[in-house]
């Protein structure tokens, strides 16, 4: 008998669409899609098949308007399995800057008067369904989605990295930017990017977003002891 491909969806909200161009880049992407049943995909698809029900639906983008909320709920309700890609999906990322606008004149002339009647405050997917899972990045990390996929058709369980940027930084204890009195996130940031940035003698800007067990009260304390403003 031969074994049902699982149906995948791609979705996009507000966002660059960087992380569904990330996953158009992947080595082989096409031959590990061969292996699945695509059913939306703009990037890669014309035919649209989003009304469809899904085994998986990556969905990219913030929610930024109630229309924006109503299709978010309905890819929800016609997906087993929900995973947020990318910063703008897991916190809000660059959208959520709107958010701290003062400006409302500056609003109405980059917003026609129609989407800022259906405008809502920028928020994560999590504000409005249940995510099943987390892919964090700005953009996402490549060899996170294709292990997420491979796994999830061996039916392992998936689960998310608890740990900080740090945990994985091979700078730690050793090189570390923080005793260099140079401003690095990683220590309050989540993890599972194995440190790319501050292997390649970047540090960490938060862009996997901060991680709630962290000591954030310590790290501004820190900086602050170095003459930082609270602006910087």
């Amino acid at each position: 008998m031969v074994k049902k491909k699982l149906r995948i969806g791609f979705f996009s909200f507000t966002c660059c669409q960087g992380c569904q161009f990330t996953i158009l880049f992947i080595d082989k992407i096409l031959d590990i899609l061969q292996q699945l049943d695509v059913g939306y995909f703009h990037l890669l698809k014309d035919k649209d098949r989003s009304k469809e029900d899904f085994d998986i639906a990556f969905i990219e983008g913030a929610i930024t308007t109630k229309r924006e909320v109503r299709k978010l709920k309905n890819i929800k309700n016609k997906s087993k399995f929900v995973v947020a890609i990318g910063a703008c999906a897991v916190n809000g990322g660059i959208p959520s800057m709107r958010n701290y606008m003062e400006n409302r004149e500056l609003e109405k002339y980059v917003y026609n008067q129609k989407m800022l009647k259906d405008s809502i405050e920028v928020e994560p997917l999590d504000c409005f369904i249940k995510v099943d899972y987390h892919m964090r990045g700005c953009p996402i990390i490549k060899e996170e989605f294709v292990s997420f996929l491979a796994n999830y058709a061996k039916g392992k369980v998936i689960t998310e990295f608890k740990g900080s940027v740090c945990d994985q930084c091979s700078k730690r204890g050793k090189d570390c930017y923080l005793g260099k009195k140079i401003v690095c996130l990683g220590a309050i940031t989540h993890g599972g990017c194995d440190a790319i940035c501050t292997k390649d003698n970047i540090p960490c800007i938060m862009c996997r977003g901060p991680l709630s067990s962290s000591n954030f009260p310590a790290e501004v304390r820190l900086f602050k002891s170095w003459g930082l403003s609270d602006m910087q």
